[in-house]
């Protein structure tokens, strides 16, 4: 089982709260296959954690965010994975 950590930058104040929810529920009822996703905001930036048991570099999950980004957010600023530990 893999622990991915990814954060993006630069999500409006107004916006981030809210975008935080609606990615984890998205997360928690239509990805399912990322177990325990949490989604949370702070100072401009969107932190996703998840788990799952097939994605080593934590591409998957990095595509799955930038997707709920661009629905929830439209434009974001800079998205990457912060870490990808083995759990």
């Amino acid at each position: 089982m893999f622990r991915i950590t990814i954060e993006c930058l630069d999500v409006a104040p107004d916006l981030g709260p809210h975008a935080a929810i609606d990615i984890e529920q998205e997360f928690r009822v239509h990805r399912v296959w990322h177990k325990e996703p949490s989604c949370t905001y702070s100072d401009g930036k969107l932190l996703l954690v998840a788990l799952n048991d097939f994605d080593v570099d934590g591409g998957a999950l990095l595509d799955e965010f930038w997707d709920c980004l661009a629905a929830y957010l439209g434009e974001q600023g800079e998205t990457r994975i912060l870490g990808v530990e083995q759990v």
